[in-house]
């Protein structure tokens, strides 16, 4: 079995170091900060004049695989140890496999060998061979699996992060965040950066972020059907148009629309159940995409339930439409969304 995050801080910080590690998951973020750290570990420093020779890194995908063992059996330089990084190698292709797996079960001495991936995942309950790798590099050394964090963790980092930079962000302000810009760490500590940077050692709030922070399709497909039901016609138009300067196909654009419609959809039943729409998450697969729910629930009490299934209709009518017609997709979004408006306009509840 896998070894988590906590387990690599604690065996950073009071361990030797192994000679072999695997470092895989959902977060390529973590995975490559602790592949640094581990790096680190090893004793071996990048700006040393001789860590051309005691760290050599390899991409696995344009690397031959005789290039990564003859580093790894090689001894380090005027050094105890050397250390040799191999990202993202398809160690269960059948020319490789079993070299691999020969290298994780006899460890060369005098190096540090780490694998990692963050682009090439694997589900060893599907894959024997990827199962057998992992299974060697954990018995020989670690091997740490990286699974995708909630909202509510990556909102406690993002806080964590704001006042190592000396400024203040709330929870509430970092999960609006991760809701806008979606949970890739990469993506997310640049905003950060950016809002800090805007912030000037203060308060990160709920206006700095909405007027600067990246939002990605789905926060932008909510905003625009929220000015559509509040019959907000510049608004939604403005919204529609920033999409357009963006680039992003029309047929992104229209299954993003259609995503928060049918959300109310959901919602627009539940309630009519006498439900409340967040139990809806495990029903229709909403786990880590809960304010989906929060923003259907809030926006559907303002439609009938007719008015949204003649919305569904409209939306269906247009994605026929862009994908049979060779006419201006840009007009038909735009003919859609003043179809959606007097619609809205008619049907509210």
């Amino acid at each position: 079995m896998p070894s988590t995050e906590k387990d690599l801080k604690e065996h950073l910080k009071t361990e030797e170091v192994k000679q072999v590690y695997l470092l895989y998951g959902e977060e390529s973020y973590l995975t490559a900060h602790y592949v640094e750290q581990l790096v680190g570990k090893s004793g071996v420093r990048a700006d040393d004049e001789l860590s051309v020779f005691n760290y050599q890194r390899f991409d696995g995908q344009e690397s031959s695989f005789d290039a990564i063992e003859a580093a790894a059996e090689s001894l380090p330089l005027m050094a105890d140890v050397k250390c040799v990084t191999v990202s993202n190698c398809d160690v269960t292709a059948t020319a490789v496999f079993d070299r691999a797996m020969a290298l994780v079960n006899d460890p060369p001495e005098g190096t540090v060998l780490i694998f990692w991936m963050t682009t090439l995942l694997s589900d060893g309950k599907l894959n024997a061979k990827w199962r057998q790798f992992a299974e060697a590099v954990d018995k020989n050394g670690m091997c740490v699996s990286f699974p995708r964090k909630s909202n509510e963790e990556i909102a406690r980092i993002l806080c964590a992060g704001a006042g190592r930079r000396g400024c203040l962000m709330k929870p509430q302000t970092a999960l609006l965040l991760v809701e806008q810009c979606g949970n890739d760490m990469n993506l997310l500590l640049n905003e950060l950066d950016k809002l800090c940077a805007l912030a000037a050692n203060g308060e990160i709030t709920v206006s700095i972020l909405e007027q600067v922070a990246t939002k990605n399709l789905n926060a932008q497909a909510y905003e625009l059907s929220g000015a559509i039901l509040k019959n907000q016609y510049e608004k939604a138009y403005i919204s529609l148009h920033r999409l357009f300067a963006s680039k992003t196909e029309p047929l992104m654009i229209l299954a993003a629309l259609s995503g928060a419609y049918t959300d109310m959809y959901r919602a627009k039943l539940a309630t009519i159940d006498g439900r409340q729409a967040e139990t809806l998450v495990e029903e229709f697969d909403y786990k880590g995409k809960v304010f989906r729910l929060r923003y259907a629930s809030r926006d559907c009490s303002r439609m009938s339930l007719e008015a949204l299934r003649e919305s569904l209709d409209l939306l269906a009518q247009a994605d026929r439409r862009l994908k049979s017609s060779s006419g201006d997709k840009k007009t038909v979004l735009e003919e859609l969304a003043a179809k959606l408006i007097v619609t809205a306009k008619l049907g509210q509840s």
